[in-house]
């Protein structure tokens, strides 16, 4: 551990270890940064950052909230968790976007009460302007950026784009605490409602430019979803220094890069939208022209000593996870793209490759 990760988990304990220490407040302000938005709310995890954020934009027992059915089934679990119904929308063909027509179909069948598009391994292709049409009905737009802290839009911002963005600084995440996440918003109202939900239901204040929980607990429904402080000091030390951090993983997926090259497969890297500036940061993804040769290309890779995320979690879409089944649902496109990627995080790289310049 280098001086200055110790340093700072010293002042963390020092400050008793807690969600409301200052290197929490620190690090905050560090993310917020990073997504160039005006309010970060660090929480205990990426799955809590999406409950929270839930309940910031009004969901409710019951509601329908659509959930990109290429994400993740821990996406779909905090929609589950906030007491809520995930309804799985098809992709775009080929891409990890959320397919238009799917997204109507589902918002006709009965009310959204919000909308989770998922940039997975950081691809975004989503177009701005059914976002902005979602939000113009009064759907929200929670995006779960857990594997694109990295992500840069242009000429409108991410953080422009969605009412709330959930980070997970997960001991995986480019950015790591261990255990961690953070709400980050635009808006006054939503980060406000978020720190309730954090801090058992404390109310808030201003102070300065940021926001501090204050006043009795239970002044309306909140639990225990703060950070540790010891955490968020490590994940501290990573992004005091962005633009390291930010050249630290476009080298690692220069190295990604040759090595899906050295496979000899035809692919193609999956699409991202025109707007996209910078890409989310955590893998890479081939879209091969086949099952049978996007299986030959990870088994290359694993036999190499790459970890293949395609291969270590059996990649299908979310309602194919056991805990979904009761759900009847059908995503071809989906389906067709799980079959046909290969995913590899940029850190399953370096260890066994030399890293390009």
């Amino acid at each position: 551990m280098d001086r200055v990760t110790t340093q700072m988990i010293d002042i963390a304990i020092a400050d008793g270890g807690t969600g409301n220490a200052e290197v929490v407040r620190t690090l905050e302000t560090h993310l917020a940064r990073l997504v160039d938005t005006r309010y970060a709310l660090c929480v205990s995890s990426g799955t809590a950052a999406l409950i929270c954020a839930l309940h910031a934009v009004g969901v409710k027992q019951g509601d329908r909230v659509a959930v990109s059915a290429l994400g993740p089934s821990m996406t779909g679990l905090a929609v589950t968790a906030a007491g809520a119904e995930p309804v799985f929308i098809d992709s775009h063909p080929g891409s990890f976007a959320l397919d238009t027509d799917a997204l109507n179909a589902a918002a006709k069948a009965g009310p959204l009460a919000a909308v989770i598009p998922v940039p997975m391994w950081g691809y975004w292709d989503e177009d701005p302007q059914v976002l902005a049409d979602l939000r113009q009905r009064g759907i929200p737009v929670i995006v779960d950026a857990a594997q694109a802290p990295f992500l840069r839009l242009g000429p409108q911002t991410l953080a422009e784009s969605a009412d709330v963005i959930c980070l997970s600084l997960h001991g995986r995440k480019p950015v790591k605490a261990g255990e961690g996440g953070a709400c980050l918003t635009q808006n006054p109202e939503i980060a406000e409602r978020i720190l309730a939900v954090r801090n058992f239901g404390q109310q808030t204040k201003f102070t300065g430019t940021r926001l501090d929980p204050t006043g009795p607990f239970g002044g309306q429904a909140g639990a225990n979803f703060k950070i540790n402080a010891l955490g968020a000091a490590w994940a501290l030390t990573q992004t005091s220094d962005l633009g390291a951090l930010r050249s630290r993983y476009a080298t690692m997926r220069k190295t990604a890069q040759t090595a899906f090259e050295a496979t000899g497969i035809d692919r193609q890297e999956a699409p991202q939208a025109a707007g996209v500036l910078e890409h989310g940061g955590y893998g890479l993804v081939a879209l091969c022209a086949s099952h049978s040769d996007a299986a030959l290309m990870a088994h290359q890779l694993a036999d190499s000593g790459v970890e293949v995320d395609t291969l270590r979690y059996s990649y299908a879409p979310m309602h194919h996870s056991p805990c979904f089944s009761r759900h009847s649902t059908s995503t071809p496109a989906a389906s067709d793209l799980a079959a046909r990627a290969v995913a590899c995080r940029l850190e399953a790289f370096p260890s066994h490759l030399p890293l390009g310049g």
